[in-house]
């Protein structure tokens, strides 16, 4: 998170308890060198109770621990920990290749302390033409940063800009987070037309980016990246092609100011810009003055936030074959002498002229449904903590599992939050983000939803799960806003058939989530299968997964069981993180149609046919890891 002028930041946590816990403590602790106190968070009884937990944290300069720690009447304790938590300084780069970076120039591994979002948001079509879409950005994933490190969304190798991120972290002791909008071949005509809503034109390839690029990348990132983080300013690296095209002054000042201005308009922050002097390439070996001009005009407007960056046209002239900066084994270190000029202009004294910015709020997403089907309506609760404006209006994304956007999936101001699926969606795992408007800020990412075409009705129970302690047996379940709610029941069964009513628990405040537990003190032995049977206003009855513990040890992997099969289903005990492919054949080796699934019972894979069977023997064909196994399967 980027600090602020006195060196502090705000770090929003949201978590969710599965354990209807008596305490839940966070603790915020310093690490690697810090020299802060720790500090600590206990959620209140609410939060305890919809298992829906939020704090925040004002936080100095550093790296930091957080740990949750969860504690019952009973005696249970159980933790959760963040690795690493930084706050410190945010920089988006961007400009031409030169600043984007190439493979195999030399560019090393930063320290542990300097940070990226290892992905890409472009690809390169076989007409030579760099894509890149215009919409939200996914939600990112942090790693320190290596030499082919990608730095999202175009940045390619940590370039030298891992280099700067250590010099920074050298003087000022602070961890240092890149994200790089650079676009290779753009010049200053490419960013004014895609600024000003146009395609601009490749004139090395002869056609045109398509989505407004550059400049979507540029503005995208400030809206749905460094404004969840922060960030202390853009870092301008750029003019080499403009100087090679004749542009002229005017030209190159018009269009970056364009670039500039439209930058904030159309993503509502008016972040500094740093602005690298730089014309002279391995073409044009001599400074040119007329984008050298532009560029100290920009610095020099009154009012326009900009500030000088370093003059790089001294750097590894001539340039190498590569027409880049470049680090030669044994030769000139261009990429560190590029990293140190960067270092010298961000001096202390320029930093502290710079407003940095920072989210002046949080939007923490609640507890979702552990299961839906496309086109389904379900409500999600969420709160805002921080000074967020008065009407603040709130759009709901969907992302896929690798926080890729997929779709906006409703709008609202309040909690809770209508939430409708798209009619048109695949099977698989989803999540939802929530964000402000005017501008957009995102918030946290929710818990996965899973979307299964073949149920038309939602599981509201987000978790369920067993614990043994001794001679009893822990159930727990968390459950998301249901409509109509009125009751819940555990059941339980030993022989997987017959589900007897243990005890019933009164449904959470309507539009709030809950967290729930029943000890069973008499469980019995073998293998014993619990779920809630949730009960409505209307009649409807609706059952959550099954969760299952085995008493006297668990069947071997692949193993079937109930064997043989008296309710047209069965469960394998699949091996951890392994995929499995099932097909049901007769003694006559007809195959029969079967429905699988992994999130009807947890840490089972669930089979039945698609039709009922008659009673017989039947061979079960697993496939996993390319190992193929058959088992008799006997139905009743």
């Amino acid at each position: 998170m980027q600090r602020n002028a006195s060196g502090t930041a705000s770090i929003s946590v949201t978590a969710y308890a599965h354990y209807p816990y008596t305490r839940v403590n966070a603790a915020l602790i310093p690490i690697e060198g810090n020299e802060n106190v720790v500090q600590e968070r206990q959620f209140d009884s609410n939060q305890l109770a919809q298992g829906f937990l939020h704090a925040t944290f004002i936080a100095r300069t550093g790296w930091y621990r957080l740990e949750l720690t969860g504690t019952t009447a009973n005696g249970i304790t159980d933790s959760a920990v963040v690795d690493r938590v930084g706050v410190g300084e945010v920089f988006l780069v961007t400009g031409n290749s030169n600043a984007m970076g190439l493979r195999g120039l030399g560019a090393k591994d930063a320290s542990s302390n300097i940070v990226s979002f290892n992905a890409l948001n472009k690809t390169l079509n076989n007409e030579n033409i760099t894509i890149a879409p215009d919409g939200p950005m996914p939600a990112p994933r942090f790693e320190p940063l290596k030499s082919g490190s990608n730095v999202f969304p175009n940045g390619e190798t940590s370039w030298y800009w891992g280099e700067l991120g250590d010099l920074l972290f050298q003087r000022w002791r602070t961890p240092v987070l890149f994200f790089n909008a650079a676009w290779a071949a753009a010049n200053a005509e490419n960013y004014r037309d895609a600024a000003s809503g146009k395609d601009a034109y490749n004139l090395y390839v002869g056609k045109f980016w398509p989505n407004r690029q550059p400049y979507s990348n540029i503005v995208n990132t400030m809206r749905y990246l460094t404004s969840l983080t922060g960030v202390r300013a853009v870092l301008w690296a750029h003019g080499e092609n403009d100087a090679q095209l004749g542009f002229t002054e005017a030209q190159y000042f018009d269009g970056i100011r364009t670039l500039i201005q439209n930058s904030r308009r159309d993503s509502g922050y008016n972040i500094a810009w740093y602005i690298a002097r730089n014309s002279a390439s391995n073409q044009q070996k001599d400074p040119y003055l007329p984008i050298l001009n532009a560029q100290n005009r920009l610095i020099a407007q009154r009012g326009f936030n900009a500030f000088q960056g370093p003059y790089l046209d001294t750097i590894q002239i001539p340039r190498p074959t590569s027409a880049h900066f470049e680090n030669v084994p044994g030769g000139v270190q261009g990429l560190t002498l590029a990293a140190t000029a960067w270092n010298r202009s961000l001096a202390d004294t320029a930093v502290a002229k710079t407003i940095p910015l920072q989210p002046s709020y949080a939007l923490h997403a609640g507890v979702t449904p552990a299961r839906v089907y496309p086109g389904a309506t379900f409500s999600l609760p969420f709160m805002i903590t921080g000074n967020a404006p008065a009407a603040l209006q709130i759009i709901a994304e969907l992302l896929d599992a690798q926080g890729q956007f997929v779709a906006n999936v409703g709008t609202g101001t309040g909690s809770p939050f209508k939430i409708q699926m798209p009619s048109d969606i695949g099977d698989g795992k989803y999540y939802i983000r929530l964000a402000g408007l005017n501008p957009i800020l995102p918030g946290g990412v929710s818990q996965p939803i899973y979307v299964e075409r073949s149920s038309r009705t939602i599981k509201y129970v987000n978790t369920i799960g067993v614990r043994n302690t001794g001679s009893a047996i822990h159930v727990s379940w968390a459950v998301a806003p249901a409509p109509g709610l009125t009751s819940m029941t555990v059941q339980k069964t030993t022989d997987g058939l017959q589900y007897t009513n243990v005890e019933s628990f009164p449904a959470p405040a309507p539009d709030a989530s809950g967290v729930f537990a029943f000890t069973d003190n008499n469980p019995g032995s073998g293998t014993i299968f619990y779920r809630i049977k949730m009960v409505y206003g209307n009649g409807t009855i609706a059952y959550s997964t099954i969760v299952t513990l085995f008493r006297d040890g668990a069947p071997a992997p692949w193993t079937v069981f109930p064997n043989p099969v008296t309710q047209q289903q069965f469960y394998i005990v699949p091996t951890v993180d392994m995929g499995v492919t099932c097909r049901l054949f007769d003694a006559a080796g007809r195959e029969h149609p079967i429905q699988t699934s992994a999130r009807e019972a947890v840490g089972l894979l669930s089979v039945r046919p698609r039709y009922a069977l008659p009673a017989g023997k039947y061979i079960l064909q697993m496939t996993s890891a390319g190992k193929t196994s058959a088992q008799s399967v006997v139905f009743y």
